[in-house]
């Protein structure tokens, strides 16, 4: 903007500021100049010194310019420059001012006092100052700050359209070209994004944030090996980039290389010690390892820093671990053990001072005579080795072959192990009649080789059913197994019972959400079920009409139905609808015929600017959830019905009630995270408790969860999916040499062991 350029003739010292001042007003170069000789070289020369960071020394002759010319534009802008520069905003603003009531055409103070503005957060205003500088001269700069104005205000959409006007008067703008495709990808155009990630990074191969942004997006897209790659082109160019090491941690975290994640997120820290993002995933990696004494220290020291910090509540569930490290997971439950309503607020991310937990008592610290998990790459009970080796056979069948889902290792293992805890005590289950309590074991603790997969453990106290209470082993007891598997395996997210967590929070529907649109991005992952979403929810509104955001029910008028068919996007349904609205689906009973109930919520919201929200969102209320528990008995006692036949189960009408026990499970959606994958580990640990492996991951684009939730009977679901999962049934006898994993993996601590082994 202010920059001055002047060339050099004969033996002329063009290092000197005043010879550069003199050539530029020689050369009548100076930007806003008099025309005056003398003039202008103390203009240019008040410029040379802010623009090489002598702001007093410009200030000084701006100052003495204005008390000789008080309608001197050049020194309002050469000052107000300085100004800002130092971060005096409303000084600044008020110099710009002073230039445009002087001349109200004057482009440059338009343009300088919207960047102003902007930085002080009057962004509307902003937007009309660079308007205005648009419209009496439109140059690169103009649309390239007001397209960092709309990205800041997050209007990725107008944002966009300025920096392709921008890079239409500068095609060659590494900076730009690096905005075109951080708005690209913020509207879930990622490989838009890549592709103007690579122009930035082709004009500017030393562009480090635009190599981690490529990289970002590779991310995004779920595409590893070229995220890797992009992120090791950031740091060949410069190796102390902090904020790089926290990307690619979070990339390696996201794929299972917790190990890898760790050695990132501490180089990151070890770069700046002021680095709370590295601090705190450095924690979450050693608390996942098992290093539990390092974690809790480094939670601490950032609490130290900010007492606020969310790490709280990972410190919480860190010092818990720590405490039951070494007890049989059997007899334990973290949902009745903690208190209800710190994991409400940890699940809604509450400020640690938050009301709700003004009574919480924190947990005890770190015990010396509990050692921390001795971190290896190997294990040396042979037992856990040939489980693990087992369940590496399971883990990938989680996997999602579809866009923004990484492959993360460390979920496999938790998949695997799961899948073949599962599948035990089903058939254990399926092969005698259950006892309450934990029955008495063999020799030494070990029920014995013969009677291995025949032994139920099962133990009411770590139950989450009936507070623990005596009852039969339950569908609720089976899936426990995958959620005290997924608490230890992520200690990043909070996974709970929902009717575990605070009464109120119950009582109000705690709501579990998943954007399909949120704002103006297109959500990678979920947006592929847009469509399909899209016309349950006309086919609904149309048959029953819709609920206000006030629960308030009304019909659509029947000259709006046409309308209401053509819609094609969240845009079209908002002039239709003319309101924010939900839908719910229905999801007919089983136990009951005739009966429909409740399934999910797809709800349309405007959000400001531009956008909307349309999400699938799963009310958590207590009448449901009678409703609910009620089809999942009745679908487990079916289970348990056919597997006993003396015949042996049918395998289509087990495996249809396998697919069905998922489908009310997804619908149902009773943990506050992780409802989709455990689910899904449920059905394979079915299929294999009566000795049939499903070798399958499902089909390219195909997210299970989707179809069970838009599916009205869980019949239309089973019509669906059947025609992959049938044909990749096999007959296993892999279950009878299996060692048990309830008595192998017991403890957190072998569990972890597990989770750990390369």
């Amino acid at each position: 903007g202010l920059t001055l350029t002047a060339a050099s003739k004969g033996n002329v010292n063009v290092q000197d500021p005043a010879t550069i001042a003199a050539l530029a007003a020689a050369q009548n170069i100076i930007t806003h100049g008099v025309g005056n000789a003398s003039v202008d070289e103390q203009i240019a020369l008040g410029y040379l010194q802010v623009n090489t960071g002598k702001y007093k020394q410009g200030m000084a002759m701006f100052n003495s310019l204005l008390e000789r010319d008080p309608k001197l534009i050049a020194a309002y802008l050469g000052r107000g420059t300085a100004q800002a520069l130092q971060g005096n905003l409303a000084a600044a603003s008020k110099d710009f001012t002073s230039a445009i009531d002087i001349d109200a055409n004057c482009s440059d103070a338009w343009k300088r006092r919207g960047q102003t503005r902007a930085a002080l957060n009057f962004d509307a205003d902003a937007i009309k100052d660079l308007t205005r500088a648009s419209q009496i001269s439109a140059d690169h700069e103009c649309f390239h700050q007001r397209g960092i104005v709309y990205h800041k205000m997050h209007d990725y959409r107008k944002g966009l359209g300025d920096f392709r006007k921008a890079l239409d008067m500068m095609p060659t703008n590494h900076v730009t070209w690096n905005f075109v495709g951080l708005c690209e990808n913020s509207l879930g155009k990622t490989r838009e994004a890549i592709i103007a990630y690579e122009r930035a990074t082709s004009l500017d191969p030393t562009f480090k944030e635009a190599w981690a942004n490529l990289a970002q997006a590779y991310r995004d897209y779920g595409d590893r090996p070229n995220a890797e790659k992009f992120f090791e082109r950031a740091m060949k160019v410069d190796a102390t980039y902090t904020h790089g090491y926290h990307l690619r941690g979070l990339l390696y975290y996201g794929c299972g290389e917790i190990r890898l994640a760790l050695a990132d997120f501490a180089r990151g820290h070890q770069l700046d010690p002021n680095d709370r993002n590295c601090h705190l995933m450095k924690a979450v990696c050693l608390h996942s390892l098992g290093q539990l004494t390092q974690a809790v220290a480094a939670y601490t020291s950032l609490l130290q820093v900010d007492p606020q910090h969310q790490c709280f509540y990972q410190r919480e569930l860190c010092l818990y671990l720590h405490k039951q490290l070494d007890k049989d997971q059997m007899g334990c439950n973290q949902d009745f053990e903690l208190d209800p309503y710190f994991k409400e607020a940890y699940c809604k991310r509450h400020p640690t001072n938050h009301p709700r937990i003004c009574n919480y008592v924190t947990q005890p610290g770190i015990s010396t005579k509990i050692p921390d998990i001795v971190l290896s790459d190997t294990t040396t009970s042979q037992s856990i080795r040939k489980i693990v080796e087992l369940s590496r056979r399971f883990g990938p069948l989680i996997q999602l072959n579809t866009k923004g889902f990484l492959s993360n290792l460390r979920q496999h293992r938790m998949c695997g192990l799961s899948i073949l805890h599962m599948a035990q005590q089903a058939k254990a289950f399926w092969k005698q009649a259950p006892r309450k309590g934990p029955q008495k074991k063999g020799k030494g603790g070990d029920p014995g080789a013969q009677a291995e997969g025949e032994y139920l453990y099962f133990d009411q106290k770590g139950s989450s059913k009936d507070n623990g209470k005596a009852h039969e082993y339950s569908w609720r007891d089976f899936i426990d197994i995958a959620v005290k598997w997924r608490q230890v395996s992520e200690p990043n997210d909070p996974v709970f019972w929902i009717d575990l967590l605070a009464p109120e929070a119950f009582a109000e529907g705690f709501g579990l959400q998943t954007p399909m649109v949120t704002g103006q991005m297109n959500v990678i992952r979920y947006f592929p079920y847009f469509d399909r979403a899209l016309e349950v929810v006309k086919k609904l509104i149309i048959d029953s009409g819709a609920c206000n955001v006030h629960d308030q029910r009304f019909m659509l008028p029947r000259t709006k139905l046409e309308q209401l068919q053509e819609a094609k996007n969240c845009h079209d349904m908002w002039d239709v609808m003319q309101q924010g609205f939900y839908v719910e689906t229905p999801c007919h009973s089983l136990a009951r015929p005739g009966k429909s109930m409740a399934g999910t919520r797809i709800t349309l919201l405007q959000k400001q600017p531009d956008g909307f929200d349309f999400t699938i969102r799963t009310p958590g209320t207590p009448p449901r959830w009678v409703e609910m528990d009620a089809e999942m008995t009745h679908v487990w006692r079916l289970l348990q019905n056919e597997a006993r036949r003396k015949e042996g189960p049918d395998l289509d009408r087990f495996t249809e009630l396998a697919l069905t026990f998922y489908f009310y499970y997804v619908n149902f959606g009773p943990l506050s995270r992780g409802t989709a994958a455990t689910g899904y580990i449920a059905f394979f640990a079915l299929m294999l408790s009566i000795g049939y492996d499903v070798q399958c991951s499902p089909p390219e684009g195909t997210q299970v969860d989707w179809p069970a939730i838009l599916s009205p009977t869980p019949a239309d679901f089973v019509g669906e999916v059947k025609k992959w999962i049938y044909p990749a049934r096999v007959k296993t006898d892999l279950l009878d040499g299996c060692p048990h994993v309830a008595h192998h993996c017991a403890t957190a601590r072998k569990m972890t062991e597990a989770l750990n082994v390369v």
